[in-house]
């Protein structure tokens, strides 16, 4: 059994890190603990050997801990604690070079599901290789589960084949259902999807499948308990893999196919921050300048989730999350910090060519559920942005009945709106798949895209009335 410990300079990030990790667990086959913070109410960011020490302790009861770390003094902190840990628990103990979110999430599924600490570490250490691939980016150098074939000769192999109606498909947590529920029989396991095969012990495996919605799922098994293997595979997939899937609502006209505007135009344009490509400050000046920047809108993050839970649901406020998920990416901030080493460039330059390199790889993506992410980092983008300039964006100022027009629209701005003064969002650009698409429907707002130059030529304070105007790009 494998126990985890996650090591953050911030106790929000621990703690945010820790929930993700939570419900990826069905029961106590992983148990956590966090280190994460320092007792400096004016200094709160660091970490702290005694907290790291006494976490390892506090899980020590098992064959192996396995300890979490952000970066830098993370690892130092970690290292110390082995050095004053009882050799017995030291023994236990192993580091891990996994990105924080991402490698303990897929530690935790791992371990949950009975694996060894070298299995576990491999999990932890692929995490990242899904969103690779699903970025159009090369794949790191690191030990990848080889593929397997079946022996689709053998007398004694079954099968069930099932077609998955979760929405956003088998992401992270029905994936970690899948795992879980097929961890403890005495069979040997095959998923297959298109051709490609994978163990379902894995849930980067099971990510770089890229299972979408009615996308067709087939396990393969033999062995002792083969039967009540596919069996459990049928139950789970009944139940959507532990996701509840609401039935379609009933189709209203005017949301759904059609929609009416009738309000005033206000021309919406976010502030266009003014970026030095070179400053005469050292790199570390600049690295310090990020981190900080990125920090403030992790916390920014954090309040955004809390407002949407407040004003709309747990759903809306998981954008927020998830937003928090990727911008708490090393390999972003470190993808920076090369550039600004390597080029001198400023804080601001390097994140700018980072972040809409992400944006444009999103972009290039097949799948459209995928590709609308792409706001959701040029959010991120901005808002980190004017953290570093120092600079308050410029938020739309609804006194009445509005018709937003802009180019695009992030998804922070939607959730911020008055909903009761905003007849409708009309966008040049964006898509209806995007969270500022779904957030608008959330809070009943009308909201067209791709409308290109259509609405071009529109003044602020010009009254617009639109009837039966198509709710789908043309």
């Amino acid at each position: 059994m494998v126990n985890l410990v996650i090591v953050s300079h911030s106790a929000l990030l621990g703690q945010g890190v820790g929930e993700l990790a939570r419900q990826m667990l069905r029961e106590d086959g992983c148990r956590l603990a966090i280190a994460a913070g320092i007792d400096d109410p004016e200094n709160p960011i660091g970490t702290d050997p005694i907290k790291v020490m006494e976490a390892i302790e506090s899980v020590s009861d098992t064959d192996h801990v396995l300890v979490m770390m952000d970066m830098g003094s993370a690892l130092l902190s970690a290292e110390t604690a082995l050095e004053l840990l009882d050799p017995d628990i030291a023994q236990k103990v192993r580091l891990c070079a996994a990105p924080l979110v991402e490698g303990t999430l897929a530690a935790t599924v791992s371990a949950a599901a009975g694996a060894s600490i070298e299995k576990v570490m491999l999990d932890a250490q692929n995490a990242l290789q899904a969103k690779r691939v699903q970025l159009g980016l090369p794949a790191q150098e690191v030990a990848i589960q080889a593929p397997e074939q079946p022996d689709l000769k053998d007398p004694d192999a079954q099968s069930a084949t099932v077609v998955i109606y979760n929405p956003n498909g088998l992401h992270v947590r029905p994936a970690a259902r899948l795992i879980d529920a097929l961890s403890g029989f005495d069979a040997h396991l095959l998923l297959e999807k298109g051709g490609k095969y994978i163990k379902p012990d894995s849930i980067n495996q099971i990510a770089l499948l890229q299972v979408r919605c009615h996308d067709k799922l087939q396990l393969i098994a033999t062995g002792t308990e083969a039967t009540e293997a596919l069996a459990a595979f049928r139950a789970l997939a009944e139940e959507n893999f532990g996701e509840h899937i609401a039935p379609p609502a009933p189709q209203n006209p005017l949301v759904a196919g059609k929609v009416s505007m009738h309000g005033w135009v206000l021309q919406y344009t976010p502030v266009d921050f003014a970026l030095a490509k070179s400053v005469s400050s050292q790199p570390d000046d600049e690295v310090k300048r990020l981190q900080k920047a990125i920090n403030q809108t992790l916390d920014d993050l954090n309040h955004l989730a809390q407002l949407a839970a407040e004003k709309y649901s747990a759903d809306i406020a998981a954008i927020f999350s998830g937003h928090h998920t990727l911008l708490d990416d090393a390999e972003l901030f470190d993808s920076a910090c090369s550039l600004l080493r390597s080029h001198q460039y400023s804080a601001e330059w390097a994140w700018y060519q980072v972040m809409t390199d992400l944006s444009n790889a999103y972009q290039n993506l097949d799948d459209a559920y995928l590709q609308a992410r792409y706001i959701d980092t040029e959010d991120i983008l901005h808002r980190t942005l004017s953290h570093l300039k120092q600079t308050a964006d410029v938020f739309p100022v609804l006194q009445h009945q509005t018709i937003l027009v802009a180019d695009d629209i992030y998804p922070s701005v939607v959730l911020q709106l008055d909903a009761s003064k905003v007849a409708g969002i009309i966008l040049k650009k964006g898509s209806p798949e995007s969270h500022s698409a779904i957030i608008a429907r959330e809070a009943g707002i009308p909201y067209l895209c791709l409308q290109g130059d259509a609405y071009h030529g529109l003044h602020n304070g010009e009254l617009l009335t639109l009837d039966n105007v198509p709710t789908r790009p043309r």
